[in-house]
């Protein structure tokens, strides 16, 4: 008789990169929903949880599932939502897909930087509403030269200030936690790294790159931007709760910020109407978080977390693993598991 393949529970659709080998070595099984009731009621039994960005994967919830659950493989970078505490606790393993999305992220955030500074949506509007002369109305800049700050110098940020000193030969800055390699500051032009208020006074483009704790929600307020040069873009394509939009917006609407772009949002979805954002075009440029969805991003995530959940429920360490695996080992034989 065939070995009884373990219970995949996800929450998301993914490329069959991924779906594909959860399928071909697990009982794939789809969620009908991602709020928690649906959750709890659907994940006892499974030994291994596959989510995106929806859901809150709390105590409770790994609770629900039972000793059984082995992993969480997340299909993306961040894992504000999943408790990482808890898992480690409970002998679960959290894995994603770091670097999976690096460069569709990081093209967003120039594409972004671009649109801004060439006032792309306004001139848009103005063509689509038959004012064709509106074309000398606004007075763009070119990105070249120009001085960009990088908060978070991992690896979507070290990507990003790569493209900008090779590409437009941007004067590439950063603060960071993390002492940076030489191979990565060198790539990046020499990239200076400086404290945060040098960075925030001196940047004419601020990108953000980090990932969403306490120390980093809300951490661009009215108290830093007061800091900004008035002829700064800010751009936001890592966690909403970084930026505190209402004050983004008054400072848009002071003239203390030149422009803002971003794909993500303090709540996902976005309250529309009532954003105090979303619906402006002569200096905001907003998408709705698919800086990642190209293909080539899509196939790195969904195959690398799938390989990922695939190890730990074969006993193997993981390549991209959130929580210690030592750890996770400990609390499992504590566990009895």
């Amino acid at each position: 008789m065939p070995a009884k393949k373990p219970v995949i529970l996800s929450l998301t659709k993914m490329h069959e990169a991924g779906l594909g080998l959860l399928r071909e070595s697990g009982d794939l099984r789809m969620s009908s929903g991602w709020d928690h009731d649906t959750i709890c009621r659907e994940i006892p039994g499974a030994e291994a949880l596959v989510i995106r960005t929806q859901g809150e994967i709390n105590a409770e919830v790994m609770d629900a599932a039972g000793p059984s659950l082995k992993v969480i493989g997340r299909h993306g970078v961040g894992f504000d939502h999943v408790d990482i505490e808890a898992a480690t606790e409970r002998g679960i393993q959290v894995v994603y897909t770091p670097g999976a999305n690096m460069e569709s992220v990081a093209e967003h955030a120039i594409s972004m930087m671009i649109a801004l500074s060439k006032y792309f949506m306004p001139s848009i509007e103005a063509l689509k509403n038959g004012d064709y002369f509106a074309r000398t109305k606004w007075m763009g800049r070119d990105i070249k030269g120009k001085s960009l700050g990088i908060i978070g110098f991992g690896r979507i940020g070290k990507r990003l200030g790569e493209i900008a000193y090779q590409a437009f030969d941007m004067k590439v800055q950063y603060t960071d936690i993390i002492d940076m390699p030489a191979n990565s500051i060198e790539r990046a032009g020499g990239a200076n790294r400086v404290d945060l208020d040098t960075l925030l006074a001196t940047s004419q483009y601020i990108s953000l790159h980090v990932p969403l704790d306490s120390s980093t929600r809300r951490l661009i307020n009215t108290e830093t931007l007061a800091k900004v040069r008035p002829d700064c873009i800010l751009l936001n394509t890592c966690r909403g709760p970084v930026v505190d939009e209402s004050a983004v917006a008054k400072a848009l609407d002071e003239k203390r910020l030149y422009g803002y772009g971003a794909d993500v949002y303090e709540v996902e979805p976005p309250a529309v109407p009532g954003h105090p954002l979303i619906g402006r075009t002569d200096n905001v440029i907003l998408t709705p978080h698919n800086a990642a969805q190209t293909e080539e991003s899509l196939i790195n995530m969904a195959q690398w977390m799938a390989e990922d959940v695939l190890r730990v429920l074969d006993g193997q360490t993981p390549k991209y693993p959130v929580n210690n695996p030592e750890a996770v080992a400990e609390a499992r034989l504590r566990r009895g598991l």
